[in-house]
């Protein structure tokens, strides 16, 4: 009996050492698992602080224009939120990115169709090419900024990129630049710059760019007022065809000198038949003035130019040269070089008896009795003064 006491006794005794064992190994256990929850916690609030300084780094970094980081945070968000995603793509592609305007017609594609999304595609598809070598692309993009379509008006982008397409010597881009420089839409208009555009254009023998800068000198746009060098340009404009440029040369020597209405009355003549509408009544005036036999002699020798303009068969400055023969003018033709300095320009027509004679073969022999009366009549009238002119426009450089 004792002996069945004594192990039950030994029996509880294991037992309640078993459990109070249990008891401090359980209390061990938790003690460890919020040891360890507690480490994992910190560790994940200093993962999620070093991600929130990361992030926040990322932001300072495409906010100051990091294109990297832009198109990194552009990619992330095209997961869970395209309209962040077209945020950050479409501030690459202001940045000039192609990835990023890629990616914005990429998300403009995916999202809900609207007008606003296909002005944008339309945009970027365009500044795409344009970025791949089409020049004219670029100058429309230019214009667009210019002009808010597709894009936010952005003036000093528009002219910059206006300004890549120019010294890739892309006329058309310069001519734009030149207008932009001397319009009302401009917030700062810079005539001096127009010149220099056009000027650009001219000197890559376009003749709507020999126009443009022969009207600024003749008003005075940008550069000083000078009646001899704006005829230079609007007349090598006028020898390649430019109807545009024929009437404004023609307008330019009505009323100006001895023979200015002769003259004026064959640059109309030529502008009226090579389809400017406003040159005929202009024309018309200025043969009022003249009266009808100098209209018939002045037409006889119009028509083989306008047939030689149309052949494309003038050479560079015949006309400017037969006409400061026949007419006794003073018009500068530059020399050596095709825009030479000051010290290069050629004062007097050292072949102009060569070229008159190539022209007076295609005209009838009584214009020069017209011309001879003329000239007697000019006789006393005063030459205009010899003054050297800066074809290269060097204070605009």
């Amino acid at each position: 009996m004792n002996v069945i006491g004594f192990l039950m006794g030994l029996a509880g005794l294991s037992l309640i050492l078993l459990v109070s064992w249990m008891m401090v190994l359980s209390v061990k256990q938790k003690r460890l698992e919020a040891e360890r929850q507690a480490r994992e916690n910190s560790e994940r609030r200093a993962r999620e602080q070093a991600a929130m300084e990361d992030q926040k780094e990322r932001l300072r970094k495409a906010e100051d224009g990091h294109v990297p980081t832009i198109l990194y945070l552009a990619k992330e968000a095209e997961k869970r939120d395209l309209r962040e995603a077209l945020f950050w793509y479409e501030k690459a592609a202001h940045l000039e990115n192609i990835t990023g305007m890629y990616g914005v017609v990429r998300i403009c594609q995916r999202s809900r169709k609207d007008t606003v999304l296909e002005e944008k595609t339309k945009f970027w598809q365009m500044y795409i090419r344009g970025m791949e070598g089409d020049l004219q692309l670029l100058c429309e993009t230019a214009k667009a900024y210019l002009s808010g379509l597709g894009v936010s008006v952005d003036i000093e982008k528009g002219v910059r990129i206006y300004e890549k397409a120019a010294m890739a010597n892309f006329i058309p881009a310069q001519l734009r630049l030149g207008d932009w420089y001397l319009s009302r839409e401009n917030p700062v208009p810079k005539p001096e710059d127009a010149c220099f555009w056009y000027s650009k254009a001219a000197k890559l023998d376009s003749s709507d760019g020999m126009m443009k800068l022969g009207l600024c000198y003749l008003k005075g746009n940008g550069v000083a007022q000078d009646h001899r060098k704006a005829c230079y340009w609007l007349e090598c404009a006028g020898e390649k065809g430019n109807a545009e440029a024929m009437y404004h040369a023609g307008k330019a020597w009505i009323d100006h000198g001895a023979y200015g209405n002769s003259v004026a009355y064959i640059w109309l003549f030529l502008s009226a038949h090579s389809g400017y509408e406003l040159a005929k009544g202009v024309r018309d005036d200025v043969g009022s003035r003249l009266g009808v036999d100098s209209i018939v002699l002045l037409q006889s020798f119009a028509k083989p130019l306008l047939k030689k303009i149309r052949a494309g068969t003038i050479g560079k400055h015949l006309i400017i040269r037969a006409f400061n023969k026949l007419y006794k003018r003073n018009v500068p033709i530059p020399h050596h070089k095709e825009f030479p300095d000051d010290d290069d320009i050629q004062e007097k027509d050292d072949d102009s008896d060569a070229l008159v004679a190539e022209m007076e073969k295609a005209l009838p022999e009584h214009h020069g009795d017209q011309t001879g009366e003329e000239n007697q009549a000019d006789e006393k009238a005063p030459e205009e003064k010899n003054i050297k002119p800066d074809f290269t426009d060097k204070h605009m450089h």
